[in-house]
């Protein structure tokens, strides 16, 4: 035989022994995380995407790190690969911030904290752990303003739900602005007239005009009523000038 073809049968002798024995040295591994869709790296090596199923690896020690790219989390885990076993790798990776989802009846409010969030419904998967007081303002005025104070966990998701109370159109607020309102309107109607009332008298205790007024007696008789009209028509406007003034007042608040 020539001394190639002795190489050649060599080499199928070795690899015939070989390959049955690193065979027979070989164990799987299988990695499953809570979220899926984890990156898993073996010594280094990026292997795939959460969850890996039974992959062959030969028998050893190996280091399983877990990588979270949207929470930016790892977690690392030493395992041992035995021949011939399934080694299973379960994980839930906790993330480094907490998740908000708040909902609301009905739907459309903005939700705030020192910024506003969103309208609802929505959902934060980056919230910083800590306690929050959130703020629900619906777009319309028949529902009032509501507010929820909330502690969001590292790693746990806080639903927050709210039903929104509609306002009554007849609240102490709407009372107070509609006597404010009719107050006004008296106020300034009652000065209207007794304006009117002031000229009459004026008029009525000129002795030129009036007669009558040509006796003393009568002539004062007029102009104590003109100057009392005058009295009532000052009443009358500073009545309807703080009505209004409280109606505004009221109403910015």
């Amino acid at each position: 035989m020539k001394a190639p073809q002795m190489l050649t049968a060599a080499a199928c002798c070795i690899a015939a022994l070989v390959l049955p024995a690193a065979a027979a040295n070989e164990g799987a591994l299988t990695v499953e995380t809570t979220p899926e869709g984890i990156e898993v790296w073996l010594d280094d090596t990026y292997v795939g995407d959460s969850p890996i199923v039974g992959k062959k690896l030969q028998a050893g020690r190996y280091r399983v790190k877990l990588v979270d790219p949207v929470q930016h989390t790892s977690v690392v885990e030493d395992v041992l690969v035995q021949p011939d076993k399934v080694t299973v790798v379960e994980k839930t990776m906790e993330g480094k911030f907490g998740s908000l989802k708040v909902t609301s009846d009905p739907e459309g409010a903005s939700a705030y904290l020192l910024t506003s969030l969103g309208t609802t419904p929505l959902s934060n998967d980056f919230m910083n752990p800590g306690k929050y007081r959130v703020e629900l303002r619906h777009p319309s005025k028949r529902y009032a303003t509501a507010t929820e104070d909330v502690v969001v966990p590292r790693g746990k998701t806080v639903n927050l739900a709210k039903t929104l109370e509609k306002r009554s159109p007849f609240d102490l607020k709407a009372f107070i602005r509609l006597a404010l309102g009719a107050g006004a309107v008296g106020g300034f109607a009652w000065a209207i007239v007794e304006h009117g009332r002031h000229d009459k008298w004026e008029t009525m205790a000129r002795p030129d005009v009036n007669p009558l007024a040509q006796t003393p007696s009568v002539q004062k008789a007029y102009e104590d009523d003109a100057h009392s009209a005058a009295v009532r028509r000052t009443v009358g406007i500073v009545l309807g000038s703080a009505c209004v003034v409280g109606f505004e007042i009221v109403a910015f608040f």
